[in-house]
Formats: C-alpha cells, structure tokens, sequence
C-alpha cells in the first residue's frame, strides 16, 4: 500500500500565512485568536496553529522574532520587504528598521554559506518615552 502525499499546504498552515499577512509580530496564540475569529472558519487548536508555525519556518517561509518578552513572535519571510526592529523597552512599541546592518556580512558569506533569514532587534527607548521621565 503506497501513500499519497500532496503538496498542498494542510488548512491550518495556509490560514496561519493568511493570518501573518493580516498581523504585525503575531504569536502563536494571536494567530490562533484571528483564525478562529473569521466567520464560518473551521477552529483550529493552538497545537495546530504551532505545528503549521514551525513547518512554515522550517520552509524559511516565515521567521521567528525575539523581542525580549517571553514570547516568540512571527513574521512573513519577505525578501523584498527586509526589515529589522527598534523596540522600546518602556511602551514596547515596535518600529522598523529598514537598513540593514548586516549587508557587508552577509555579502561576505556567499558562497561560504546559505542565510535563509536574520533577526536584528535594537533595544532602547522610543523618542516619546525618551522625553517623559
């Protein structure tokens, strides 16, 4: 007996990328709350939701960011959108970054080795917080 295997994505990994496009920086639990709030959407499990998470990473579809408050959060895999984070450690506000500090790095490494993706975070206070006490 052979089994069939396909190479569509399961449900829940497609509704998790649909998810991402619609959320900035989402969790797992985040994701999950917008998928299972769509109208007449099949609920879909936390379990589930982190199963499609890391095979969608392991694809180097989607890229895990660690912004220091004990959560893991997601993003789409953008190439043409390259992007890192400034974040406030006072009113947690994200900003993006849209240069990329790591250019030369990365340059020096072709063919040496393959980057499927990178985080840079910076941590600091935003200009708002930086005025007030």
């Amino acid at each position: 007996m052979s089994v069939v295997t396909s190479n569509r994505p399961a449900k829940s990994t497609q509704a998790v990328l649909e998810a991402l496009q619609q959320l900035n920086h989402a969790t797992a639990p985040d994701v999950m709350d917008w998928i299972n709030r769509a109208p007449g959407a099949k609920k879909v499990s936390l379990t589930s939701v982190y199963r499609a998470l890391n095979q969608l990473v392991s694809e180097a579809r989607i890229k895990p960011l660690n912004f220091n408050d004990g959560q893991v959060r997601y993003e789409l895999n953008n190439q043409h959108m390259h992007h890192h984070h400034l974040i406030c450690t006072r009113c947690e506000k994200v900003q993006m970054l849209d240069s990329c500090p790591f250019q030369p790095v990365l340059s020096e490494l072709k063919g040496k080795f393959r980057v499927d993706y990178h985080n840079f975070e910076v941590f600091g206070l935003c200009a708002s917080c930086m005025q007030t006490p």
